[in-house]
């Protein structure tokens, strides 16, 4: 039975194999930051050179500790590494964390010598994190068993995010992003290679920690979906959001993230069909990782993405509205209600539309802003409000701006953000609690992504992953068996006859009213638009669904969606709604609408049909599926 990676996180006692007194050497920085912060638990260093460490008694062997450890840190060359590992599963230690490097990230014989650690491991029921791991850091605890310099540089504080790595140096990036927006860290965690332990794993058990209110990931590969699935339900249950960063979307940066950590290629897309099935937002950087942190933190959930943008520069209104229609940001309306009232509030020369331009005066007035935010939020037609002050040095009361803000959000439940290029303005408006942008762009793309994740958290949690495994030796069927199965699923099919000699073609051309067209006869489908439906078994995310533009463009234009089966006719009908082709699929130029839903429905049947068949069956290919007015 495999050890709790509570012993991870919270463990009662730690050894150090490989400990140093210099504390910039990879065995010196654990034992130096476990004092540095905190940790109440015992400590042992390992080091048979030596009788103390950094004013520590230490120990020539694991087996000499007066208690078994609850965690063992790995600070040592190579093969020695791994007769550590043997050592500390012999011991009867439930995790081990692996800092040394030159295992399956070098290649073949680095690859067998992870097989045999995590062998060792495996058998002593004992946690294995990495190898080629930086470590973990819970500054609950002052559990720092991490060589990295970033907590030198940076002092750890406890914090309400979680951040989950298989990089080291990205976890430390993504830390030192954080800092400068003001926000601490909890759990500042690398997994490395994954020989056992995966981001996954350690996601599961953060999202359970209940002093975490945001967990960012990043990964270079998926290694275990269905347990990322059940920590994302987990946080779903909790209203904890999770953002992630998976590198290696590209054919380049898988063959990277393979050298960096041994990672395993998966389609690009069926990543993003996961993320969104289990409600994870998909970051593309680490900037965009840690991005809206602050409005994630805040108290607020937005019910919808209308935004009111209000400025005291007419030019930050005008580049505004631009950006809003460019990235589909719908304006909250003004109704005419709400002008009266602005009419009345500003100067008589402001434009009563959103964006909202409370001109200059503000310098003059500093109660205007308190005047116009209440009116937006009784107006109630918005989500999100975004304040941007391009100017507001001297004389400009910004406390009072800010307080006002925050009284806003407080009094409506309206979710907003300050947009300032002046950093001491940003400053009043973090102390006053308010999320702070340096760029008004920056802050809407932040509110977006806010308000279209909290809308894909309010879905109902998915069901759990469908894993199945290929059952067979695997063949191709035929196209008369292709079509005899799918009918079989319940799909509809073309009215067709399979003919063995020349006497049955007659007689099914005669039949069908169709002519000669190979040995399969059907009818000939007309006026309806090709698309392509298609399934197959993914090894690690289970049963996969395709639709797109059919015909021969599927291949050169590439203008899919991939979902996870089972899904919902709803989500099917999204994802037909997000193609390129999308506007064709409606009423054009007096043709009718393409029924969409009878494809969605027809979608519905063939993943059911995927997890009906067991594995017997590894992928299914419909191209073209002929959609019509009706049906």
């Amino acid at each position: 039975m495999q050890a709790s990676l509570d012993a991870a996180l919270n463990p009662a006692s730690v050894a150090i194999i490989g400990a140093s007194d210099n504390p910039h050497k990879v065995g010196g920085r654990p034992l130096l930051y476990l004092q540095r912060y905190g940790y109440r638990g015992a400590i042992y260093p390992i080091n048979p050179a030596r009788s103390s460490v950094q004013g520590l008694r230490a120990f020539a062997r694991i087996a000499d500790t007066p208690q078994v450890p609850d965690l063992a840190i790995i600070a040592i060359a190579g093969d020695e590494a791994v007769g550590a590992v043997e050592a500390c599963a012999a011991r009867g230690v439930k995790v081990a964390v692996v800092m040394t490097s030159g295992f399956a990230e070098t290649g073949e014989a680095g690859a067998r010598a992870q097989a045999r650690m995590a062998a060792a491991a495996r058998g002593g029921g004992m946690r294995l994190i990495g190898p080629n791991c930086q470590g973990l850091a819970n500054f609950a605890t002052g559990m720092v068993a991490n060589f990295s310099t970033i907590f030198h540089e940076l002092e750890g504080r406890d914090g309400p995010v979680a951040i989950v790595s298989q990089s080291g140096a990205n976890s430390q990036a993504i830390y030192a992003l954080l800092r400068e927006k003001g926000v601490s860290a909890r759990h500042v965690h690398a997994t490395g290679n994954e020989a056992d332990v995966t981001v996954a794993d350690l996601a599961a058990a953060v999202v359970g920690d209940d002093g975490v209110r945001l967990v960012l990931l990043y990964m270079e590969a998926i290694k275990d979906p269905p347990t990322l699935a059940a920590a994302a339900a987990q946080a779903h249950a909790r209203g904890l959001p999770i953002v992630a960063l998976k590198a290696g979307r590209t054919a380049s940066g898988q063959r990277a993230a393979s050298s960096h950590t041994g990672a395993l290629a998966t389609e690009d897309r069926i990543v993003d069909a996961f993320f969104e099935r289990c409600g994870i937002w998909r970051a593309a950087d680490p900037q965009e990782l840690v991005r809206a942190a602050e409005l994630y933190l805040g108290a607020h959930r937005p019910r919808g993405r209308r935004l009111a943008f209000v400025s005291n520069s007419g030019a930050s209104c005008v580049m505004a509205a631009d950006q809003a229609e460019r990235q589909g940001i719908p304006l909250a309306p003004i109704s005419a209600s709400a002008k009266e009232r602005l009419r009345r509030a500003l100067p008589a020369f402001a434009a009563l539309d959103n964006p909202i331009d409370v001109t200059g005066a503000l310098l003059s007035d500093s109660g205007l802003l308190g005047a116009v935010l209440p009116i937006i939020g009784d107006d109630a037609q918005t989500d999100l409000l975004l304040l941007a002050l391009p100017i507001a040095g001297a004389g400009y009361d910004v406390p009072r701006f800010a307080r006002d803000l925050a009284q806003f959000q407080q009094t409506y439940a309206i979710t907003g953000a300050a947009a300032a290029p002046q950093a001491a303005v940003r400053q009043a408006f973090a102390d006053a609690g308010i999320a702070t942008f340096a760029r008004e762009g920056e802050a809407m793309d932040a509110l977006a992504q806010l308000a279209d994740h909290a809308a894909l958290l309010r879905r109902a949690p998915p069901a759990p992953l469908v894993r199945i495994a290929l059952r067979g030796k695997p063949r191709f069927l035929s196209e008369a068996e292709s079509l005899a199965l799918i009918a079989q699923a319940g799909l509809p099919v073309i009215e067709h006859r399979l003919c063995r000699d020349v006497r049955e073609l007659e007689r099914a051309l005669l039949a069908l009213g169709a002519r000669f067209d190979g040995v399969i006869a059907a009818r000939r489908a007309r006026g309806g638009r090709e698309l392509a439906l298609g399934a197959r078994l993914d090894p690690h995310f289970g049963p996969v669904l395709l639709v797109g533009d059919g015909g021969i463009y599927l291949e050169a234009l590439k203008d899919y969606r991939l979902l996870l089966a089972p899904c919902t006719e709803n989500e099917v009908a999204a994802k037909l709604g997000e193609l390129r082709i999308a506007p064709l699929l409606g009423a054009l130029r007096g043709e009718p609408p393409r029924d969409v839903r009878a494809l969605a429905r027809m979608a519905l049947k063939l993943g059911e049909a995927l997890i009906a068949w067991d594995g017997e069956v590894a992928a299914v290919d419909l191209n073209p599926v002929m959609v019509f007015d009706t049906g």
